[in-house]
């Protein structure tokens, strides 16, 4: 019985399994569009077509609109197309077609985006000219559509009625009176007729004719002068814009002469005779060639130039006399006026004339006139100068005689001449002889000289010459005429003394009227003979012999013999040099800079013309002294490098000199200083100063003068003291000291200066850093600055609760430090700065904000706080602060800092986990911190997140194996290992979606096609989690090879049982009985040769071609159930003895060592074969 089931067991485990094609599935759709424009205008038809690849008659397709899935659009399902008649904008939209065959088999949906718009509205622009134009203009008008296909086709229309264009474009090259109208544009897609739209009209104005010029000149002048401005005009009587204007000369139309062609004027600001010209103006506008341009003439002369003339007098005049000038121009046609100058200044004058009568010195000069034309200062021109020549007073008349002695004696000839220095003319002589000035000597007038032939002694006396010229003017001077008997001579000393030391030298001479060179001359001494060289006796080195009486004899040669001997001359010759007597004036000790000072120096001897020399001893080059004839030395403002010893050297004569010394003491009077002895030099109202004048000689007779930006202010001697100073006190404070007495010694100090701000001080405090919150554990330092240059302040900070004790220790230092700022140092703090005497003070007051550093926030932007692996999260750190800093982020999981990587990327302030993970779940906590701000670090509150895993699935084989052998199709089984309902199932088939069931089983057909692919499941719900996880795959040719191994297995197998029985007939027939051994429970036959200890070749195949243990729990599942029913099938089966099997060894376990096999054997080829 026992053999009986294991044959049938291998029966049905010799059964092939067969894979079958399985049902059949729907390949993904594609959607084309009719017509296929990337946009439908409204009123257009559009169908959409679903195609499908596979043909058949039972499918059928459901189209949708994305935004309404839960009603299908088409009414005939049969039809894979979906028209709309006539589109419109609400049709816009994604359009879905999903195609079923049955009720199981449904395609994958695809999608189509459809655009449906109203066709674009078109309209006109002008690219160039104008709506209002004139014949002959260029126009260009445009039509503008905001759809820019290259397919619409315009129609152009003037009041309706087509004109021909370019396209988009209307082009009038030179516009006509009759193309003014209406203009519209019509636009349509080519073939699509729906697309048809007009635009609003355009209305274009053509003028008659061309544009009215109005040209004209300002001001208005018929001719204008050089210098003068004037500006054309040239308006468009038409009132439009852009209008460019050209002007040019008649002249020269190549030179534009205005720059800016928006202006419709020309200006000359200075015209010149070159200006006058005719002159057009010419307007256009536009990109065509439209222009106008009409003339005008413009006259400029340059100014007529006066010129001055004189109708009386001369241009070299005397005082007293009478001169006429008039000022002559060409053009006496207009109202000019006339503007005489003296040397460039106004002088009165009746018009054009300039009468001066009598003329003075003062009117001597360069004489113009100026003319200038009413209001026109440009017109105004100067003539040449004149120039008149008035000399100081009368004539200077130079008179003379001829032979020119100064003594005429009787019978000689002589003649007296008359002559006017000064350049001048026209003069008439008139000589007489005092006192009969009734008749004039000379018959001559003309002539200005008057001859005596043959002179009596009676001829002496004073005669006079006038000259006279014009109708009153004259003047007159006298000549003395000397008529005498010869002269007695005359001893006058012409070098040296009469009174003369030793070594002197003394010229004396010989002197008579008459200084005619013929006169002979004898020298006596005493009345004794001395030489003498002519009229001369020269003595170089006087001695004690030439003391005594000296006389001379003279005798006039050529002229009748007279004799005449002089009266004596005496000389007295001293024993020594010159006594010396020296002083000074004022006899002060010392003398200041700046006083007066005379050394005198006097010779004790009487005598006379000594020369004093003054000299320094360190500087005897040059003398000091420029007047040698005084014998005082003044220095009118001495100077400290006066100082030192003076000589006086007395000189007479060529070589005689003595000389003596006398010492001066010169100091600069001593510098007063201000020195300030309290406040500062820059104070404010209400502060004392006290400022002192120093000089260094202490001195008790200094007087003491004190100035505010000099001028004198109230002092107290040497001290100036102002209690509570005010801003007009502000300025240069000088002292000035002077001795009593001594003016020169008044000295003025350098200023000092006092400023004196308008009112308080300006405070400015600040804060470093300038942090509008400062966070606990922060240094901050307030700053208090006094904005006004200034000095010696004391600050004093205060909390303003609390201002009784300040809170700085060193109160020299302006600022206030809090080194780790706490929230109880919130609040206002007060700046006291104090100075002077009177604690002068001023305050104000700063806020300073101190607090915790904000703790941030961990919120969660999108996902859960509880995910599912491959799920999405974005959690975010806020921090509640307004002051705009930048805060920078750090996070932290599980107190561990973490980093962007592969799934989790931070930006900002968000952290998002892109496919969570188990490992992802943990405490999430954000570290904020401003940058450069340690102190301002805070931590957030924890974020928990918990990630589970994904419900697991099974795909295993549900085809059993019994049934492996009679059927064609396998059976899979998706199972999701979960204890929640309502889960869908997706198959997939080498990774491509497959399809989707409601069921979890699943059929595959065995073909050889799909003997290689791979098939794997999961499941998909409404719900989280909205997926499991995949599960194993599953390839169908493993089960082809089961079914081969076991075909294999099964053929050795049913051999060996017949073997098997073969062999037991034969051992039955030709063997006795033996007394049977008990035979143990064999489990299988072992694939090892009990011989040879080697491996069956089923095992080696196994071991080769067996899939892996990790391919899939389906596989071990299958395999082991297959195991499993064979062993059930074979182990009752009673089997010959080991020794009597033919070779093969029994699975059996035996307990005794029969055939040594162990129960690891079986554990191990049981392994073998469950893989």
């Amino acid at each position: 019985m026992a053999l009986i089931k294991f044959i049938l067991a291998t029966a049905v485990a010799s059964m092939v399994l067969s894979l079958s094609n399985g049902e059949d599935t729907v390949g993904k759709p594609t959607i084309q569009q009719s017509p296929s424009f990337s946009m439908i205008y409204t009123g257009e038809q559009v169908t959409l077509t679903c195609k499908v690849k596979e043909q058949s008659s039972d499918w059928k397709f459901y189209w949708y609109k994305t935004s309404e899935k839960s009603k299908h659009l088409n009414s005939d399902t049969s039809k894979s197309t979906y028209t709309i008649n006539s589109a419109q904008v609400s049709d816009s939209g994604t359009y879905m077609c999903r195609v079923q065959k049955g009720n199981s088999s449904i395609s994958p949906e695809v999608n189509h985006d459809l655009t449906v718009k109203s066709p674009p509205e078109p309209k006109i622009t002008q690219t160039s000219g104008w709506d209002r134009v004139f014949p002959g203009e260029k126009v260009t008008l445009k039509c503008v559509i905001l759809d820019k296909p290259t397919d619409w086709n315009y129609v152009w229309l003037l009041n309706n009625n087509p004109v021909a264009g370019s396209g988009d474009t209307l082009t009038i090259s030179s516009i006509k009176q009759g193309q003014g109208g209406h203009y519209t544009c019509q636009t349509e897609l080519q073939n699509r007729p729906k697309t048809q739209v007009k635009s609003s009209s355009f209305t274009l104005t053509v003028y008659a004719g061309n544009p009215n010029l109005l040209l004209g000149k300002t001001p208005s002048y018929s001719v204008f002068y050089v210098g003068e401005q004037v500006t054309l005009t040239c308006e468009v009587q038409q009132p439009f814009s852009e209008w460019k204007f050209f002007w040019y000369k008649a002249s020269d139309k190549s030179k534009q002469l205005n720059r800016d062609t928006s202006t419709s004027s020309y200006t000359i600001n200075a015209v010149q005779v070159s200006d006058g010209d005719t002159y057009v103006c010419q307007v256009k506008r536009g990109d065509g060639d439209f222009q106008h341009e009409e003339n005008f003439d413009l006259t400029v002369k340059s100014p007529p130039e006066p010129k001055i003339s004189q109708t009386s007098g001369w241009d070299r005049v005397f005082p007293g006399e009478k001169v006429t000038l008039k000022c002559e121009i060409p053009d006496k046609s207009r109202d000019w006026k006339y503007v005489w100058l003296l040397n460039n200044n106004p002088v009165a004058g009746s018009g054009d004339t300039l009468n001066i009568s009598p003329i003075n010195q003062g009117q001597g000069g360069d004489y113009t006139c100026q003319t200038e034309l009413q209001n026109r200062p440009k017109t105004q021109k100067l003539s040449p100068s004149f120039k008149l020549i008035v000399y100081a007073g009368k004539p200077t008349l130079r008179q003379g005689q001829n032979p020119a002695f100064s003594v005429i004696y009787p019978g000689e000839q002589v003649t007296l001449t008359c002559e006017v220095q000064e350049q001048s003319s026209d003069w008439k002589y008139h000589w007489y002889k005092i006192p009969d000035k009734s008749n004039h000597l000379n018959s001559d007038t003309t002539k200005s000289s008057y001859t005596i032939n043959s002179v009596q002694v009676s001829d002496g006396g004073t005669y006079v010459c006038r000259v006279i010229r014009g109708e009153n003017f004259q003047h007159e001077v006298n000549h003395q005429l000397t008529v005498k008997s010869p002269p007695q001579p005359n001893i006058i000393q012409t070098s040296g003394w009469d009174r003369v030391f030793p070594g002197e030298k003394v010229i004396l001479k010989c002197e008579i009227p008459d200084k005619h060179m013929d006169w002979k001359y004898m020298w006596l001494l005493n009345n004794i003979p001395v030489v003498g060289s002519g009229d001369t006796l020269n003595i170089s080195s006087i001695n004690h012999n030439y003391h005594g009486n000296f006389t001379c004899q003279t005798e006039l040669q050529n002229r009748p013999m007279t004799q005449v001997k002089s009266p004596s001359f005496t000389l007295t010759v001293y024993a020594g040099n010159p006594t010396l007597l020296l002083g000074k004036t004022p006899s002060y000790n010392v003398f200041y800079t700046g006083e007066q000072v005379t050394l005198t120096c006097e010779v004790q001897e009487q005598s006379s013309d000594w020369k004093f020399y003054w000299y320094k001893t360190s500087e005897k080059l040059n003398p000091l002294n420029s007047d040698s004839s005084k014998s005082s030395y003044t220095i009118n403002a001495v100077q400290v490098s006066d100082n030192g010893t003076y000589v006086c050297q007395v000189k007479r004569g060529e070589n005689f000199q003595h000389e003596k010394k006398n010492d001066i003491t010169v100091k600069g009077p001593p510098e007063p200083k201000v020195n300030q002895k309290s406040g500062w030099e820059r104070v404010f109202p209400g502060e004392k100063v006290t400022l002192k004048c120093e000089i260094p000689d202490k001195s008790t007779d200094w007087n003491y003068v004190w100035f505010l930006n000099n001028n004198p202010v109230a002092g107290s001697g040497d001290t100036l003291t102002i209690s509570s100073i005010n801003q007009g006190q502000g300025g240069h404070y000088t002292c000035q000291t002077e001795l009593q007495n001594r003016p020169k010694t008044q000295v003025k100090s350098s200023s000092f200066t006092l400023t004196v701000y308008a009112g308080k001080p300006t405070l400015l405090l600040g804060q470093e850093p300038a942090y509008s919150v400062i966070y606990t554990g922060e240094q901050v330092t307030l700053t208090c600055k006094v904005q006004e240059q200034s000095s010696g302040w004391k600050y004093h900070w205060y909390n303003i609760t609390d201002k009784s004790k300040h809170l700085n220790s060193d109160t020299t230092k302006s600022n206030y430090t809090i080194n780790a700022a706490q929230p109880s140092d919130d609040g206002t703090y007060v700046c006291r700065v104090i100075r002077g005497e009177n604690d002068f003070q001023h305050e104000v007051n700063r806020n300073l904000t101190v607090k915790n550093p904000p703790q941030p926030k961990v919120s969660l932007t999108s996902g859960w706080d509880t995910l599912f692996t491959e799920e999405e999260m974005t959690v975010k750190c806020e921090v509640s602060d307004t002051s705009g800093e930048r805060w920078k982020k750090t996070w932290f999981k599980d107190s561990q800092q973490i980093f962007s990587h592969a799934h989790v990327n931070m930006t900002g302030n968000r952290l998002s986990i892109l496919s969570a993970k188990q490992s992802d779940a943990g405490s999430y906590t954000c570290l904020t911190e401003l940058e450069k701000r340690p102190k301002s670090e805070a931590t957030s509150t924890t974020f928990s997140l918990a990630v589970h895993a994904r419900a697991h699935t099974v795909l295993t084989l549900e085809t059993s194996w019994t049934d492996i052998m009679s059927v064609d199709t396998l059976t899979l089984k998706c199972e999701v290992q979960d204890e929640t309902y309502g889960w869908n199932y997706t198959w997939y088939k080498d990774g491509v979606f497959e399809v989707s069931t409601n069921e979890e089983r699943y059929s595959v057909k065995a073909t050889e096609e799909t003997f290689e692919s791979e098939y794997k499941c999961r499941g998909n719900r409404t719900e989280r989690p909205l997926y499991s996880s995949f599960s194993e795959g599953f390839r169908a040719n493993k089960l082809v090879l089961k079914r081969k191994i076991l075909l294999a297995f099964s053929g050795c197998v049913v051999c060996s049982i017949i073997l098997l029985i073969i062999g037991c007939i034969v051992l039955r027939v030709t063997r006795k009985p033996e007394k049977k051994e008990a035979v143990k429970e064999d489990l299988f036959i072992s694939m090892t040769n009990s011989k040879t200890e080697t491996t069956s070749p089923l095992q080696e195949y196994l071991k080769e071609n067996g899939p892996p243990v990790d391919k899939g729990e389906h596989n071990e599942s299958t395999a082991s159930a297959a195991m499993d029913e064979i062993k059930d099938a074979v182990v009752d089966v009673d089997v010959l003895p080991a020794k009597n099997t033919g070779g093969f060894t029994s699975f059996q376990v035996e307990k005794s060592a029969g055939n040594g096999l162990k129960s690891e054997e079986h554990d191990e080829s049981a392994a073998l074969l469950k893989k």
